[in-house]
């Protein structure tokens, strides 16, 4: 019995205990809830909890608001502060009574289950507006002249190493929006919080383009796309490449992102090819079959590159980012690149010894005399590299006071040609000086036949003066034939003949018994140089010389006019290239000759 009175004692005695800590505990927890805010409790956004209502008030006089910004490296991490103070916006608490009906609604139980209850008063807290945002547009980050703005990420600086672009990232700057940081701030004036980090509530201007957009990729891929090009040009053995390295420097892009190729560059690099490998219309020095080389002026022989189309051809296959061997377009062309564009096939007109040659895969396989242009009437033939513009049977040549019939016409130099001359008995010498041809070159009838079958359109026609020597060679470099006669070391003008006549013998005088008696010595010769001039001109009259413009011999069936192939009369014009046009005389228009 004693036992279990002792056990119910002690279990009084813990019971007793324990209901006084409990009234205790609730004395104390009725007094927290009667003067502080329980946990969870917020007031127009701002924590208030275990706090009294006179320590909020202290808490909003003494506020400060420490603002964090970038600085104007390019380090985003690298940071400062500023401070807004409460009295500097004139922060105050307005009537407290809400706040003390909020406390003493308030129960024990909130103390350990928390209330989690937010409270939107009106008129609890106030500041002057004009004040914060003066404090807001003084920030650092808001002066313009500290802050670095941003810079959009853009294509990098051509890399000849890699012959390509990158990309050069995006650089963030420290220019504050100022719309979204006086949002910010407001919102953390109202909250009463501590601290804004500018970064975090994303109040900076930002780049427009950035290292991750798709735009700056597509920008850089055409670039690349550009430079990737490689066009390797060929003239002959020297080659010309046109990559990266030049074409970057013809690439304009604007700020907007936009690429187009300088249309000026690409002109100006066409230029330079035609300029360094165009032969049209130059002067060229030319080894003759005689083992000299000579200067040869002018004539519509060469390349002649045609720069308009090629300029265009060459834009398409950059923005295209062809990679590709070319040769360019062409007006026209020649057998061969480089100083000897006439190949090894041409024939040879020598004005000064009135001689043609024609030299087939580099070997003289004819040779004959030959009448070129009158140079007393002032139609000499043109020096010149020239070509065949075409061949013809039976052609009738026309001028103005002529229409004469040949078999074989080869036109080379407009109306100027080289042709059959039937109506002649001889060629060479300095027959064209005085009773030469209107510009042709006349050829006998059999040779004029020979060279007709081994020439074919386009084939060279080079004319030259053969005294007009720049230097010797050691060697002619061409083998003659061994089927043509052996070659004249040297053009030697063939004299034309003369006609003279010829004396006739006198009998010698019978001896007489008086001898003192013979004919008178003086008179005899002037006997005999009448007796001369008539035979002179006896023999004129069996083989009388050509005059200049006799009636031109005429076929008794008349053969129709032919009209020459035209070449193209368009010439680029610049200071480097030949004139504006080529001419060419009047369609049909040929020579004739006594």
């Amino acid at each position: 019995m004693t036992d279990m009175w002792k056990n119910w004692k002690k279990i009084a005695i813990f019971v007793g205990v324990t209901a006084g800590l409990l009234l205790a505990t609730a004395g104390v927890a009725q007094g927290y809830v009667r003067n502080y805010f329980v946990r969870g409790t917020k007031v127009n956004g701002i924590d208030v909890s275990g706090k009294k209502v006179g320590s909020l008030k202290k808490t909003i006089q003494n506020y400060a608001l420490e603002v964090k910004q970038r600085r104007s490296g390019e380090d985003a991490s690298d940071t400062f502060t500023e401070t807004i103070s409460g009295s500097e916006i004139g922060l105050k608490l307005g009537t407290d009574a809400p706040l003390y009906d909020i406390i003493k609604e308030q129960t024990v139980w909130d103390i350990f289950t928390g209330a989690k209850q937010e409270y939107a008063l009106e008129g609890c807290l106030s500041y002057d507006e004009d004040a914060l945002l003066t404090e807001v547009k003084q920030l650092r980050c808001l002066d313009a002249g500290y802050v670095m703005a941003p810079v959009n990420a853009r294509p990098a600086e051509y890399d000849a190493g890699e012959k390509s672009y990158g990309i050069t990232e995006e650089k963030l700057g420290n220019t504050l929006d100022e719309a979204r940081s006086i949002e910010a701030v407001r919102g953390a004036v109202s909250k009463l919080e501590d601290s804004i980090d500018m970064e975090k509530a994303d109040c900076y201007v930002k780049p427009a383009i950035t290292a991750a957009s798709e735009e700056i990729t597509k920008v850089v891929n055409r670039l690349n796309k550009y430079v990737n090009t490689k066009i390797t040009y060929t003239f002959g053995d020297n080659t010309e490449v046109l990559d990266g390295d030049t074409i970057h420097k013809w690439i304009q892009m604007d700020e907007n992102g936009a690429i187009t190729i300088d249309t000026k560059r690409v002109k100006e690099y066409v230029a330079g090819l035609r300029k360094k490998y165009d032969t049209i219309f130059r002067d060229r020095e030319f080894e003759t079959s005689y083992g000299t080389v000579v200067k040869v002026e002018g004539g519509d022989y060469g390349w002649w590159m045609n720069y308009e189309q090629e300029e265009k051809k060459l834009l398409k296959l950059i923005k295209k980012g062809k990679q590709i061997k070319r040769i360019p377009e062409y007006h026209q062309k020649a057998a061969a690149f480089g100083k000897e564009d006439y190949g090894d096939t041409y024939v040879e007109v020598d004005l000064t010894g009135q001689h043609v040659f024609l030299v087939k895969n580099g070997k003289k396989v004819l040779e004959t005399d030959c009448v070129t242009g009158n140079e007393a009437r002032g139609d000499g033939t043109p020096q010149g590299a020239y070509s065949i513009t075409y061949k013809q049977r039976d052609a009738t040549l026309t001028g103005e006071t002529y229409r004469t019939p040949v078999d074989y016409w080869m036109p080379f130099n407009g109306g100027i040609g080289l042709h059959d001359a039937d109506w002649r008995s001889s060629f060479g010498g300095t027959l064209y000086k005085y009773g030469g041809s209107h510009g042709c070159v006349n050829l006998p009838p059999a040779d004029a036949k020979k060279i007709y079958g081994m020439i074919e359109k386009g084939t060279p026609v080079i004319c030259y003066y053969s005294d007009r020597i720049i230097r010797k060679t050691e060697k002619v470099d061409r083998d003659e034939d061994p089927a043509v006669p052996a070659m004249k070391s040297k053009a030697t003008p063939k004299p034309s003949p003369k006609v003279t006549a010829v004396p006739k013998k006198t009998p010698k005088p019978k001896v007489t018994s008086k001898p003192k008696k013979t004919t008178k010595p003086k008179k005899k010769p002037k006997k005999k140089k009448s007796t001369k001039k008539k035979k002179a001109k006896s023999k004129t009259t069996k083989k009388p010389i050509k005059k200049t413009t006799p009636k031109p011999v005429v076929k008794p069936t008349e053969k129709p006019v032919t009209q020459p192939e035209q070449k193209p009369t368009e010439i680029p014009a610049s200071p480097t290239e030949p004139p504006a046009a080529v001419t060419q005389p009047p369609e049909g228009m040929g020579e004739t000759t006594q």
